[in-house]
């Protein structure tokens, strides 16, 4: 399929088809505005967990963040190996992961490109517009709502 190929969907499409497409510019657009932070989209994921939690377990970050502990194994090493976490035993079972001091500012700086992505992709809309499309969507999301 060709890059420059763009697609105007009409509203009446399939519901899943339009949550794909905005799905994938919008993740087409993190990318973008994460890379010269040479973060991925999922790793800003991973670390933005952290604004809530000083640190967990790479077991609790994979729940959270709905990825099998083995990719999120990978992924941690990776964020480690580039100075982002850091990792400390609980116990002889347990590592618990917590952003380093770098990690941290990284972390503000993407926040604050994954925001004005935010504002970019709800423009033109209402502040009641905005809190109905967050509330519709934190419903959708929430488990055992949808199919």
């Amino acid at each position: 399929m060709s890059g420059t190929l763009t697609i105007h969907p009409q509203p009446e499409a399939n519901l899943g088809y339009l949550f794909r497409l905005a799905h994938q510019r919008f993740r087409a657009a993190l990318e973008d505005g994460l890379r010269d932070l040479s973060l991925s989209g999922q790793e800003y994921v991973i670390l933005s967990v952290f604004d809530a939690r000083s640190e967990l377990s790479s077991s609790e970050l994979a729940r959270i963040t709905q990825v099998t502990r083995q990719t999120m194994h990978t992924a941690v090493l990776g964020l480690e190996s580039a100075g982002l976490l850091e990792r400390r035993p609980r116990n002889q079972r347990v590592v618990l992961v917590r952003p380093t001091k770098r990690g941290r500012k990284v972390l503000e700086a993407a926040t604050d490109r994954v925001r004005a992505i935010e504002r970019s992709a709800l423009a033109g809309l209402s502040r009641n517009d905005e809190r109905v499309i967050r509330t519709w969507l934190a419903n959708l999301a929430a488990p055992g709502t949808g199919s």
